[in-house]
């Protein structure tokens, strides 16, 4: 999912890579663990400001994280975002970034390195996907469960629904994290049962 052209297409800004955008919805949509919205009056960064011209995406993020209001979130966002840079507009793997230079392009390598709150390091999407694999398994899978589960049911989640999500999540693992599996259980469950 993560390298799925369509996703990272619809997660670019139709020039490039959007690096927020994508570790937006990474983590709104793989790990349930949606970052906070942003303050009001807070500007989009534009990679065409004058400080920013020549920057890498990196170390563009990196400046605008100097800001405390902007801060404390994008340090959730920016790794994931970055750790997709291999991945230009349409999500075609490039190992250089050629960037408008007045009336010229320079090529840039790409930097796709970050590092998570915590201290690991991704490197790159490949090293995104081991340590989403290696460290990050269950969350994945208790937000494949509760997607799943919410549009089951056509509605969103409740407190009360957190016992059955949890013996979905046991199931989902039990069964290798195959969703055929997860789906028969969703609709077997009570909770679709009685909604």
């Amino acid at each position: 999912v993560l390298t799925h052209a369509g996703i990272l297409t619809g997660l670019s800004d139709g020039k490039d890579g959007h690096p927020i955008k994508r570790g937006v919805w990474l983590l709104r949509n793989l790990l349930d663990d949606p970052p906070p919205p942003p303050p009001p009056n807070v500007p989009e960064l534009n990679r065409e400001e004058p400080e920013l011209k020549g920057l890498t995406i990196p170390q563009a993020l990196a400046l605008h994280r100097n800001s405390p209001s902007c801060n404390s979130c994008h340090l959730k966002i920016d790794p994931w975002g970055i750790a997709m840079e291999q991945f230009d507009a349409v999500g075609l793997w490039r190992d250089e970034i050629q960037r408008k230079s007045g009336k010229k392009f320079v090529s840039q390598p790409v930097e796709a390195a970050a590092e998570l709150p915590g201290g690991h390091s991704l490197e790159g999407v490949e090293g995104m996907k081991r340590y989403l694999m290696n460290e990050r398994r269950d969350q994945i899978a208790r937000a494949i469960v509760s997607k799943l589960t919410g549009y089951a049911l056509g509605r969103s989640l409740e407190l009360g629904d957190e016992p059955d999500l949890d013996s979905l999540t046991e199931t989902f693992a039990a069964e290798d994290y195959r969703l055929r599996p997860l789906i028969h259980a969703t609709v077997q469950s009570e909770l679709f049962q009685t909604k």
